[in-house]
């Protein structure tokens, strides 16, 4: 039975009321990495400076790469080869992470915050490399203050757009393929279960995850993770339009980010129980800055409804400077963070390093 507005609201109302104030260390017990890691390494050969983690889209065994370089501008590169302003330069400047999705089926599609707190977009034209289309505004209103979160709902084939607002809340829209045309809804809906930390200057991560739901009768469902303003991860969970539940992920994180997270298996199908690659698609890992300043991530083999345990990843070390970006495969995950060299000399500052977890 669907969770009701006010219900919700309250609930999340008072989880904040106990909590707020209180401070709680990410010190949960170290344990064993739950799957191999390979080690931090350079992910582009040390080439780029970055504000942001690297986001990533394979479509049609081609990958595409965006970042927030030093200049603001957006950049991006293609199958590993060399980065190149995306649009030219001054025309994609941002002062949040970028976003990259399939959308529509075979294109790729990069999402922005613009200057002026709107939210755009860009495709390659074509399938093209190196060609991207003009940027275009979605409908204005969405006053956001960061990256847009988006994702696909595979069942209908809609783009699902999350953008933080001005009040620390999450500005709602959806858009739908047309013949290879983009048609937006026309406003934004104001989301009003979330409320975002008010401690995190960087609140981005694409945290927006779209698969199976066991506990809601086998439907599609849609969770979105973020930082709250007492600090812990919270999960909120839609079938459709609605809102079913809202609660704080268990580990007790307190992040000074935002949230990255990610599925594993096919990510423009969502598959049932018994159908190939459905355990694969309940693999979910959530990443972010904790208070001592370096990553933390935990795990879900159950589509994210519970997790294994905040740990830092196997290894050494690793501040991030933003919050860091989670890029998913079949069978894997590439954690990708913005190094901050004034805590560690293993890398340059600002240089994109990543590992995969397996």
């Amino acid at each position: 039975m669907a969770i009701r507005r006010k219900h919700v609201t309250r609930g999340w109302r008072a989880a904040i009321a106990a909590l707020i104030g209180s401070v709680l260390v990410l010190a949960s017990a170290q344990s064993p990495a739950q799957a191999a890691e390979t080690d931090w390494s350079s992910f582009d050969a040390n080439q780029a400076r970055v504000l942001s983690g690297v986001y990533s889209a394979t479509i049609n065994g081609a990958t595409y790469d965006v970042v927030r370089g030093t200049d603001n501008n957006i950049w991006f590169r293609y199958n590993g080869g060399r980065w190149n302003p995306l649009g030219g330069d001054n025309a994609s400047r941002t002062t949040s992470p970028p976003r990259i999705i399939e959308f529509p089926p075979g294109r790729a599609m990069t999402v922005i915050r613009g200057l002026d707190g709107e939210i755009w977009y860009s495709q390659v034209n074509s399938g093209s490399a190196n060609f991207w289309t003009s940027w275009t505004r979605f409908p204005a209103g969405a006053r956001a203050i960061g990256s847009p979160m988006v994702s696909v709902v595979p069942g209908t084939g809609t783009l699902f757009i999350e953008a933080p607002n001005a009040n620390r809340r999450i500005n709602l829209m959806l858009a739908w393929n047309r013949n290879g045309q983009i048609q937006p809804g026309r406003t934004w809906d104001l989301d009003g279960y979330a409320l975002l930390g008010t401690n995190a200057t960087d609140i981005e991560g694409n945290s927006q995850i779209v698969l199976n739901g066991l506990d809601y009768n086998n439907e599609e469902v849609t969770r979105s993770y973020f930082t709250g303003t007492d600090h812990h991860v919270w999960t909120e969970t839609r079938v459709g339009d609605t809102v079913r539940d809202l609660h704080e992920v268990n580990g007790g994180a307190e992040c000074v980010s935002g949230v990255g997270a990610a599925r594993l298996g096919n990510q423009t199908t969502v598959v049932r129980p018994g159908q190939p690659g459905y355990s694969e698609q309940q693999r979910v890992l959530l990443a972010c800055i904790g208070n001592d300043g370096y990553v933390w991530e935990t795990q879900s083999s159950d589509g994210g409804r519970t997790f294994d345990g905040w740990r830092h990843p196997a290894g050494m070390l690793a501040p991030s400077s933003s919050t860091p970006a989670v890029n998913p495969s079949n069978n894997s995950w590439t954690l990708n963070v913005r190094w901050n060299g004034a805590r560690s000399t293993a890398f340059p500052d600002n240089a994109a390093v990543a590992k995969r977890i397996n």
